[in-house]
């Protein structure tokens, strides 16, 4: 993404894992007739560690999973994205390679050249990445200013949203959001084109607390269906999807962003699409229901780590 903290791009002179080697980042290569560089073909998985394990991956699993059937791709079974083992060896080898205990992992699979057989998958060689970052800066402990972006979020490819190497729309909102701030931890909050529904924002879901229960935008708004929020559905929490707009989130309880590499982060504070006015303000880190999934996200990582 634009901006540092979230940027997946590889210095050249990073060691990577492409195709089942180890290599600089400036050596790996994708074929030129791949559908992922010709047409954005492709999927990605954005995860952390902890007690450096992934974190979560069976959520990440999934979504790249039924991602890649609904595209057509056949994921090989040695591939990292279907071998848990492998995977983590990697990942234990890039941490070493980079002299980190933790970090941020993004896994990337393209779809490859397009089969010539005519039965079955369309995509039988795809390709894959898995690239190192360290985490981001903390974020504070009082939450993060949202923004509301002027750019609309478009629709997607399906539903639910896969998290696609057709990215643009998203990227566009954080370029839009780095030309507005130079605070790192700030997010962009996504409208729908039509009728401005709340969706997601540029690099999170979003979530607030009304009445006691735990909302979220309705999922066929076109959010990316994020694993942060999918584990936070599973937490027995009273939830509900909503159709909402800003109107609702200023009257929220409390206001909450989530990926899988924060977590669940407050929200502090609300401004308009030309950061004039602010139109409300959270005391969302004081809230019982963040609090409680805070510490689940916590007790979630300590299990990772232990695992």
């Amino acid at each position: 993404m634009a901006n540092a903290e979230t940027s997946d791009r590889a210095s050249p002179a990073a060691t990577v894992y492409c195709n089942g080697e180890l290599l600089l980042a400036s050596a790996a290569r994708l074929p030129i007739d791949d559908a992922g560089v010709l047409f954005g073909l492709g999927f990605f998985e954005t995860f952390r560690t902890s007690g450096g394990r992934p974190h979560h991956w069976p959520f990440h699993r999934a979504r790249l999973e039924q991602a890649c059937r609904m595209a057509g791709i056949e994921i090989p079974p040695n591939f990292l994205g279907r071998d848990d083992g492998r995977l983590r060896e990697v990942v234990a080898v890039l941490l070493r390679e980079h002299g980190a205990s933790e970090g941020v992992f993004r896994y990337t699979l393209t779809a490859g050249r397009a089969s010539e057989v005519t039965t079955g998958p369309t995509f039988t060689r795809p390709g894959e990445v898995l690239t190192f970052r360290a985490f981001p800066s903390t974020a504070p402990r009082e939450g993060i200013s949202l923004r509301v972006l002027q750019l609309a979020r478009d629709n997607g490819e399906w539903l639910p949203r896969p998290k696609s190497l057709n990215y643009a729309n998203a990227f566009a909102g954080a370029e839009e959001l780095r030309r507005r701030t130079d605070i790192a931890s700030d997010e962009g909050l996504f409208l729908s084109r039509e009728e401005r529904w709340l969706v997601e924002t540029a690099r999170q879901n979003i979530a607030w607390m009304a009445d006691g229960k735990l909302c979220y935008p309705d999922p066929t708004l076109g959010a990316v269906s994020g694993t942060c929020l999918s584990w936070a559905l599973q937490c027995g929490l009273p939830v509900t999807p909503r159709r909402a707009k800003l109107d609702e989130l200023r009257a929220a309880e409390a206001v909450i962003v989530l990926n899988a590499v924060r977590g669940v982060t407050p929200v502090r504070e609300l401004w308009d699409q030309d950061d004039r006015v602010r139109l409300q303000r959270y005391s969302s880190w004081e809230h019982p229901l963040v609090m409680e999934l805070q510490q689940r996200w916590s007790d979630a990582l300590l299990a990772t780590a232990r695992s």
